[in-house]
């Protein structure tokens, strides 16, 4: 299971549809291969953000792809998706050994370097976000594609369904 980690320093990027990259946030890093992906708020967000420092701000597995000639990397839909910005639970109380790497190692993002504690620490965040009623569910997602697989690896480790396009 990849699961892309990254702090924000802004809103706006997933937008509430959850497409992640509608500003161009974060480029070419989601063409990155990954299953899941964790936005959690920089220690020192931009002025207008405030809000989001230390916090999980949104969680989105099973990536849907979309090719944009407009951005400098593809926009990415998903089939389970989160936004909580800053209504979003305190992130070093879920995940304390990643928070550390973060916020005290300087990390911007992680994909596969997670320790063994570190993997479950975020694996356990993202299964407890999925729970929460926020979850909105990507309804038109054709279930021939090619991340089709992919995202039924995604159900099965976070105990959710997928949809029956």
């Amino acid at each position: 299971m990849r699961i892309l980690t990254y702090k924000r320093t802004h809103t706006g990027d997933p937008d509430n549809q959850g497409v992640f990259g509608i500003n161009d946030c974060m480029g070419t890093v989601r063409n990155r291969k990954f299953d899941a992906v964790v936005g959690i708020g920089s220690k020192s967000p931009w002025g207008n953000s405030k809000e989001i420092t230390g916090k999980v701000t949104w969680v989105g597995v099973g990536p849907l792809r979309i090719k944009s000639a407009f951005h400098r990397g593809d926009l990415v839909a998903f089939e389970k998706f989160v936004l909580l910005d800053g209504n979003g639970p305190d992130f070093e109380s879920l995940a304390p050994n990643l928070a550390k790497r973060f916020y005290k190692g300087n990390a911007r993002s992680i994909i596969n370097s997670y320790n063994k504690i570190e993997k479950e620490e975020i694996e356990n965040l993202i299964t407890k976000l999925l729970i929460r009623n926020e979850c909105k569910s990507n309804e038109d997602i054709n279930p021939t594609d090619k991340l089709k697989q992919r995202r039924e690896k995604c159900a099965r480790k976070f105990h959710y369904k997928t949809c029956k396009c």
